[in-house]
């Protein structure tokens, strides 16, 4: 076998093997189902100190985010992963044993610290390996199988850890650990894509040199990205957009728990209505590649007014009318609907950065992007936070109150980017690039 044939074997099983990676490392799978629960019950926080875990998550977040391309320069996007997923066990086993608030914001730091490796380095796992067979143009395809089978997983766990949970509050940490372990040993069957460019280097090439080397890294650094406009629509888009998509999760979450502390819910029935629509959105995420080609760019303002409105609409039902079967069965249809709309959102802007950034650009620009996602989750999630506590967690008056208040900003960030997007990449972008078909995504 060839060099170049055991080149394109490796990557080719590479990329058969992401998504279950990617499935496994997007989130710490089974604790985010009863994390609420858990924080409350057994730790003894309030709805609003919860929210306020996640808005520390986030500034902790934005920071190694920023951080992350320097931090270990020279290992490779997989290794560099492996390391995010050892702050992931840190995260567990500090909820599990912490019994003070302080010790749960360290909680958040190493948690971040995981999640920022991931976001800024995991892409490129994925995005090397389909360069160099030439299947640039199967990154949705790729990546949107392995986050529907995320929240498949996740539909199944958030089943299994709500009965769980009923015998053993800590057995969802005990059991995210070892899967987190498997994950690492899983991770062992990836090959480097670095070890078949070495070996490809033509003699003939170009021996860079150090004046060369400093060139290269101020045309990449974060100022010479900010100086695009498109970069910078980008950001404020991503700021906003993630900034509200935050409080969606854990609104509905919180929505639950309220009718599991009043009785008019068992816990169990949390477990399958979680799943379910975990499902759906596994559903959306998918088929978003036949969405993104059937609206383009209108794609975003359509699930931007879908957000909007889901929103509205669940606040006035739990403000004006009274809990019985039928409310909570539109609540939950009108929340499924929401997330089957907000999901592909995140596949939409990876493939802007792959598409309309030089690739010595990608790496850095997911760390802009990441951060400031993780900057407008931190200041809406705090933001809420404080609107929860002057409603005394209030679920309507706080969900009608805030997106009042998000709603111009994401409205007009989004037409900005959307017009930016138009104009300066109308012939080599619109949402798709334009040698895709119909026959592409059967």
């Amino acid at each position: 076998m060839t060099n170049e044939e055991r080149k394109n074997y490796y990557m080719n099983r590479n990329i058969k093997l992401y998504p279950t990676f990617l499935a496994l490392t997007w989130d710490v799978i089974f604790v985010w189902t009863i994390s609420t629960m858990f924080f409350t019950n057994q730790k003894g926080l309030t709805f609003s100190e919860v929210v306020m875990l996640d808005s520390f998550l986030t500034l902790f977040g934005c920071f190694f985010c920023l951080i992350a391309p320097k931090i270990f320069p020279k290992l490779s996007p997989m290794n560099t992963t492996r390391i995010g997923l050892l702050g992931y066990i840190a995260y567990l086993l500090l909820c599990m044993l912490g019994n003070n608030y302080f010790v749960f914001i360290i909680a958040q730091a190493f948690l971040a610290f995981g999640y920022a490796l991931g976001a800024v380095k995991g892409n490129l796992i994925i995005t090397e390996p389909l360069s160099m067979v030439k299947r640039d143009k199967d990154y949705q395809r790729v990546y949107g199988k392995g986050l529907s089978f995320y929240y498949i997983l996740e539909a199944v766990g958030a089943i299994l850890i709500t009965y769980v949970y009923n015998w053993q509050p800590y057995a969802a940490y005990i059991i995210s650990i070892c899967l987190v372990v498997f994950v690492l040993l899983y991770s062992l069957l990836f090959k480097e894509p670095a070890k078949f460019q070495e070996k490809n280097i033509e003699i003939s090439a170009k021996v860079e040199t150090v004046k060369d080397g400093k060139k290269q890294k101020k045309t990449s650094s974060y100022a010479k990205l900010l100086a695009s406009g498109f970069v910078i629509t980008l950001l404020v888009y991503v700021f906003f957009l993630r900034g509200t998509l935050s409080v969606v999760s854990s609104n509905f979450k919180m929505y639950l728990q309220n009718l599991i502390d009043g009785g008019f819910m068992p816990i169990w029935l949390f477990g399958y209505i979680y799943a379910a629509l975990r499902l759906c959105i596994a559903l959306s995420t998918k088929f978003q590649f036949k969405y993104d080609l059937r609206f383009g760019v209108r794609s975003l303002i359509i699930s931007l007014v879908t957000i909007i409105a889901t929103f509205l609409i669940n606040g006035f039902i739990v403000l004006l009318c009274p809990i019985n079967v039928f409310t909570i069965v539109i609540v939950c249809i009108v929340s499924i609907v929401q997330n089957m709309t907000r999901m592909p959102l995140s596949i939409f802007v990876n493939n802007y950065i792959i598409v309309c950034t030089p690739k010595k650009d990608v790496e850095k620009l997911y760390a802009l992007r990441t951060a400031l996602e993780y900057l407008g989750y931190a200041i809406c999630s705090f933001g809420f936070s404080m609107i929860l506590r002057g409603f005394n967690d209030a679920y309507a008056y706080s969900t009608l109150l805030f997106i009042g208040i998000m709603g111009i900003p994401l409205i007009v960030s989004t037409i900005l980017f959307i017009r930016q997007l138009c104009k300066k990449y109308a012939q080599k972008y619109t949402i798709i690039k334009p040698e895709y078909t119909e026959d592409d995504y059967v």
